[in-house]
This record gives C-alpha cells, structure tokens and sequence, in this order.
C-alpha cells in the first residue's frame, strides 16, 4: 500500500531527526558530506546528489561528494560561479529547481561529460551558515517525474542541518591539524634553538660551530619539508585538490619515476627491476597523483633499504582492476610499526632519528588511492624487507 501523503511526511521528518544526530557526532568531512548526499537522495526520491563547497577567497565551487555519479576523480573539479547553475545558487543565496536542465542556459554540461550521468531534472539548494554560502547541494534527476515543492521543503531541512555539521566538523579538524602540525614543530624549533644558544656561548671550537650549523640547516629543512607537505595533505583532505582522470601507460610513468630518482640510487648502489608487461592496458587515473604515489613508495624503498640492496616495481591486470607493488629487500618492519605506518606523522621509533622524514607521505599515498576508489596496504617482515601494493579499479564506481 502507497503511504499517503501524511504517512509519508512522518517518514521523512523521523528520518532528518535520525540524520540529525548522526550528523552532530560526525567529525569526519568525507563520511559526513557522504551522509549528506546518500540522505538527500534517499529523501527526494532522487538519481543522484552530489556537495559542491564554496572556496570564498579563491570565488571557486569544487565537487567534494556524490552518489549515484560513476566518477570518483569529479572529486575537486572546479565549477564557475558564471554559467553554471550552482554558481547562481551561490550568488543569490536561493534554491534553483529546474524541471529540464537542457532549457536553461545556466547548466554547466562539462558535469555531465566528467560523471557520465545524464542530467534531465535538478535542484540546487544553498547550504548557508550565518548568512554565508558555504556550498551547494544538488539532487539529479527525480525518478519518474520532477522534483517537487515537498522535496525542496524536506531538502531544506536537511541543508540546514548540513550547513552546521560540515562547519563544527571544519573548526574540529583544524584544531584537530593544528595541533598536530604544532606537536610535530616543536622538535626541530627546539634542536634549531638549542644550537642557536650554544653559538651564542663563544666558546665553541670551529668543528663544534660547524657541527651546529650543520643541524640548524638541517632542522630548517626538516621544518621547510613539513609545512609543504602537511599543505599538500590538507589540500588533498578538503578536496580543494582538482583530480585530472586521463588514460596513461604505466610502464612509462614508472621508468620517468624512476629516472628523477636515478642519481641517489645510484649513491646507494640500489638495483631496481620493473616487471610490467607491454600489453597491460593503460590506466585510467590521474596521471600526477599516481606518480606522487610512485615517488613515495619508492623513495621510502630507497632509504629503508641497505646498500646494494634491490627495489622490484612489479604490476599486473587482473579482472577488475590493477596491482601495482614496491618490493624492496632491507630492513622490514614489525608488526606493531606496521598497524600504525598509514596514520599521519607516524615515524617508527628505531629508525626516526636516523632516517630523515616528515611521517606524512603514507598518509598522502592513501588519500591519493582511496580517491581513486583504490585501496593501498604493506606486507613486511623485520629484517627481510617491506611490500607496499596498491590497487585501482579499471571501472571507478562511487
């Protein structure tokens, strides 16, 4: 039996309470605006949904989130505020619904080329906090019909509680980062001043002086290397990151790889061997983030391996989509380092002092693969070296 349109209403407003307190407990951005978009479709009967978030100093909406769109690369794809409807929602601050989109001039169709979704219908409403815009959530094609004025009346309570959640779950992570970012700060600030005190003193030897030089420079660039890569993972972390899908041969993004860091392997006396078949098909990824990942893994194959140790780059096209590892034969990890490795600013203890790094560069080669709808994870044994894989589905499916 069809609920009637009182039944119906209860329904709804039962669910936005539920939504409610689950948004309030929520300090995950991407889980939460993954809430957001799943409730929006499942309240207006709706194809698809996505979150567009409004970078006010840059006047840039980008993708953060969607559902029911095939494409997790529209992740940070950046939509003008001129000539899309979106933009017009932000700069009137008001609710567009658009019973044939092909009749306004106002669509922005390069959406429909990156998520391969054909829009017929769409709502936009504005997710407003203390009179600002913060972004935008769009509902894509009503089944069966258009989207109705009781599908903008629920949507918009839902936005309201969106608006809130996405802004408490922002101040939390900043303080969250920012306090991790100053933990991590404090030991090279203390080791530049501590050597900036003993220079002071006038009683140091020359090789003494030169040996506290040497570790203000090398602190200072520990400190350098720091801020620009806890940059690259909040970018990454906030979407703000544009994702640039193309068909790329591997094979030669992994030879390029290796050719930028052929000078210290060749310092190390480190043999690498590439194992990729010719007739593997080309990938379908951002090209620059994957070879991002590259540098990483096998920058960290590089200085956790002994000298004249090997490095194995090996890939394979399975079913439904493709492994990639980086094999290296040095010192391997324990079980309880590796529980651990992916979380930002993990350093291992026996190793942290003597093998420089910023714990950082696992974190951006997850984010990197889990955007991609990949997943990434390490094998290792102390001793006998590490085995870090990652795969990435030939169809991304969001």
């Amino acid at each position: 039996m069809e609920a009637s349109p009182a039944s119906l209403r209860l329904e709804h407003y039962q669910k936005l309470v539920s939504i409610g307190r689950e948004l309030v407990v929520n300090h995950d951005l991407a889980s939460l605006l993954n809430q957001i978009v799943q409730a929006a479709c499942e309240l207006s009967d709706a194809e698809a949904a996505s979150i567009l978030l409004y970078n006010e100093n840059a006047k840039e909406l980008y993708f953060q989130a969607a559902v029911g769109i095939d494409d997790p690369l529209m992740r940070g794809l950046v939509v003008p505020l001129e000539g899309s409807l979106a933009g017009w929602v932000v700069k009137n601050n008001a609710t567009v619904n658009i019973p044939d989109v092909n009749a306004d001039s106002r669509f922005f169709s390069k959406v429909d080329q990156a998520s391969k979704v054909k829009t017929k219908s769409l709502a936009g409403l504005p997710l407003t906090l203390h009179g600002k815009v913060i972004g935008v959530l769009e509902v894509i094609n009503k089944r069966d019909t258009h989207f109705s004025s009781y599908d903008i009346e629920v949507l918009n309570v839902l936005v309201s509680l969106a608006a809130l959640a996405i802004e408490n779950t922002r101040l939390f992570q900043q303080s969250d980062q920012i306090a991790e970012l100053v933990h991590e700060l404090r030991t090279p600030l203390s080791s530049i001043s501590t050597a900036a005190y003993l220079l002071q003193q006038g009683s140091m030897s020359p090789e003494q002086q030169k040996s506290l030089s040497k570790t203000i420079y090398s602190e200072a660039q520990r400190l350098s290397d720091l801020a620009t890569t806890f940059l690259d993972l909040a970018r990454l972390e906030s979407g703000r990151v544009s994702f640039k899908p193309s068909d790329f041969n591997l094979k030669e993004l992994v030879d390029e790889t290796i050719n930028i860091l052929s000078h210290r392997l060749q310092q190390l006396s480190i043999n690498t061997f590439v194992e990729i078949s010719k007739e593997m098909s080309d990938l379908h990824a951002d090209r620059d983030k994957i070879k991002q990942v590259l540098l990483n893994l096998i920058t960290n194959a590089m200085k956790y391996n002994k000298p004249g140790g090997n490095i194995k780059i090996k890939a394979s096209e399975l079913k439904d989509h493709f492994e990639i590892s980086v094999t290296d034969n040095g010192i391997g990890m324990a079980p309880d380092v590796v529980a651990h490795l992916f979380e930002k600013f993990y350093r291992a203890k026996p190793t942290e002092e003597s093998i420089a790094g910023t714990g950082l560069g696992l974190s951006i080669c997850k984010t990197i693969i889990e955007s991609h709808n990949g997943r990434i994870f390490v094998e290792s044994k102390q001793g006998s070296g590490s085995q870090f894989t990652f795969q990435l589905p030939k169809k991304i499916i969001a």
